[in-house]
């Protein structure tokens, strides 16, 4: 799964609420839940809000372990992008942890 998939997961467990009623038990305005719904990405705090009232992991959406990536707007980065990113990140913070366990520091 990944942040694209949030809009669908959220009209469905919605149902027949409201938009207003959903994003007041999220802690969202009412613009933004019907922005994600259309397939807009959140921002990270957002993004935590979302998840917690859909009671997932953030890192399910973002396709990158424990590291949270998130773009307010999607068009900024396109999505194989922000995993190749996150993908060196992680390598590089692997590579620097078994430098420092192999130095004792």
């Amino acid at each position: 799964m990944d942040v694209g998939d949030l809009g669908a997961l959220l009209s469905r467990k919605r149902g027949n609420q409201g938009v207003r009623a959903a994003a007041k038990e999220i802690g969202i305005s009412p613009s933004t839940l019907s922005r994600i719904e259309k397939g807009h990405v959140p921002d990270v705090g957002t993004l935590e809000k979302v998840c917690a009232w859909l009671e997932e992991e953030p890192s399910k959406f973002t396709g990158v372990g424990n590291l949270q990536i998130a773009f307010k707007n999607k068009k900024a980065m396109p999505p194989t992008t922000a995993r190749s990113l996150a993908n060196l990140i992680e390598a590089a913070s692997k590579q620097f942890a078994d430098e420092v366990d192999a130095r004792g520091h």
